[in-house]
């Protein structure tokens, strides 16, 4: 779930603030861990370590925030968008969002594969054409637009084979 994880940070983040990464999943795995733990808020507990944390996290992102606002520039990342007046929230509700947007990239992630794998084990004759068509393609097709057409195609392919199954 690492890849999830840097794939959100991306999609939030863009690619300035790559020096904050290391400190963010450090927080953000910690606020994980204690996030379904007794909410004792006792030093040395789960959840007492995911409130110091989840603070830390507040702090890390609000000095993000703070020299994005000094920089002056147009961000056309989500934080970007948190950030941008017509949005009209405060940097606590940004920080927020931000979170919340990590929580759900990283839960419905888990999910879907959770699906797919059942999907996948309940219907074999599904698996054996993703199996095929995995085993078909070159490692980097997914690197330019031939790649991403022959995706589209097995796709297609896909949906045929359930239709006829």
């Amino acid at each position: 779930m690492q890849f999830t994880f840097n794939v959100a940070l991306l999609s939030i983040f863009g690619k300035e603030e790559i020096l904050y990464r290391d400190a963010l999943k450090r927080c953000y795995y910690t606020l994980e861990q204690g996030y379904n733990s007794m909410p004792i808020n006792v030093p040395g507990t789960l959840f007492h370590k995911a409130m110091k944390a989840r603070k830390e996290l507040a702090q890390i992102l609000a000095q993000i925030i703070s020299s994005r606002r000094q920089r002056k520039q147009d961000y056309k990342d989500l934080l970007g968008s948190f950030m941008g007046e017509k949005a009209g929230l405060t940097d606590e509700q940004i920080a927020d969002n931000v979170i919340g947007v990590i929580f759900a990239a990283r839960d419905t992630t888990a999910s879907v594969l959770t699906w797919i794998v059942k999907y996948l084990g309940e219907n074999p004759s599904v698996l054996e054409a993703v199996t095929v068509s995995v085993w078909v393609l070159p490692p980097f097709f997914f690197v330019n637009f031939e790649g991403i057409k022959i995706v589209k195609l097995l796709k297609n392919d896909s949906h045929q084979n359930l239709i006829c199954n």
